[in-house]
Formats: C-alpha cells, sequence, structure tokens
C-alpha cells in the first residue's frame, strides 16, 4: 500500500462510527459458522467447472446465516462490503495488481478481529467475525476475491437486508 492511502476513509475505516453489537442468542459463546453450515468454503468457492457453487449466492445457505446475524447493523455490514468495494474498483480499473490489493483483502480480518475483541462491547457480533476470517483466510488469487468472496459477500448483505438492524446506536 502506499503510504498516502493509508488512513484515507473507505479503505479501512471499519470502526470509526461504527455501532456497538449488543449480543444476541449466542451470547457467551463463540459462534461459529461451521455451527450452521458444515463443511463451509470445503472445496474453495468453485466447482469442478469453475463456475461459482450456486450454495455461496442462494437463499436457502445464505439467509440462514443472515438471519443468525441479526444482531449486525446494516451500517457495520455495509462498511465491510464497502471495503470490499473499494478494492474491486481498484483491480477492475486495471491500475492495480493483485499483489498490491491482497493485503487490503487481508485487512478484513485485522478489522473483523479488533470489532469482535472490543470491549466492554465487541462492535460485531462473533459469527459475522467468523464468517469475515474464513473467506480472509480463503482468498488467494485475484478470482477467488472477484468471483468467488464478493458474489458470496453480495449474497449475505442482500438477504441480510430484511434481518440486520436498521438503527445506529
Amino acid at each position: 500500500m502506499k503510504q498516502h492511502d493509508r488512513g484515507r476513509g473507505g479503505h479501512g475505516g471499519f470502526g470509526r462510527g461504527s455501532s456497538d453489537y449488543r449480543g444476541g442468542p449466542h451470547d457467551g459463546r463463540t459462534d461459529t459458522v461451521s455451527d450452521h453450515w458444515p463443511q463451509y468454503l470445503d472445496g474453495g468457492y468453485f466447482g469442478a467447472d469453475g463456475c461459482l457453487k450456486i450454495e455461496y449466492v442462494s437463499r436457502e445457505r445464505v439467509e440462514p446465516l443472515a438471519q443468525r446475524m441479526s444482531s449486525l447493523t446494516i451500517h457495520q455490514v455495509r462498511r465491510y462490503f464497502g471495503h470490499c468495494r473499494a478494492i474491486e474498483t481498484r483491480l477492475k480499473s486495471g491500475g492495480v495488481s493483485w499483489a498490491s490489493v491482497w493485503p487490503e483483502v487481508k485487512k478484513l480480518d485485522i478489522a473483523a478481529a479488533d470489532g469482535a475483541a472490543k470491549q466492554p462491547t465487541p462492535k460485531i457480533p462473533p459469527l459475522f467475525h467468523d464468517f469475515i476470517k474464513r473467506n480472509a483466510d480463503k482468498i488467494k488469487t485475484k478470482d477467488d476475491f472477484l468471483k468467488g468472496f464478493l458474489p458470496h459477500f453480495e449474497a449475505l448483505v442482500g438477504f441480510g437486508q430484511a434481518h440486520f438492524k436498521k438503527e445506529r446506536s
């Protein structure tokens, strides 16, 4: 990352002004994606044909996960999604290489770990932290990010609109 890009809004302003996670049905224990979706991300985002596995964008698989993240605010999830869209824009503009933005993808995990560890009240639920962590770990290539993770995250955001909290506290 170039020196002048550091601290710039839109590329990692996850914590500023974000809402606190106030707990939920799984308060007091670690809630993971695999608790609700066995074999999640096993074998990666793509099938043998090279196409995105339909389960990562299907209502049947993604919406129940979004429902379990209902304590997350729309504002909070959009911060993470906006970070991803900014990376997508930089990649598609052709001005940057995958190697130069891959660290920005990995920073999603850093921001989620920080948000989940805030005291006395975490800013994000453990399940969303686990979602981000698992996906950041799985992304290795530009296609993993653009054609795998991004559509999957877009499905979570889209199906979550009916479930995520609307207010910002």
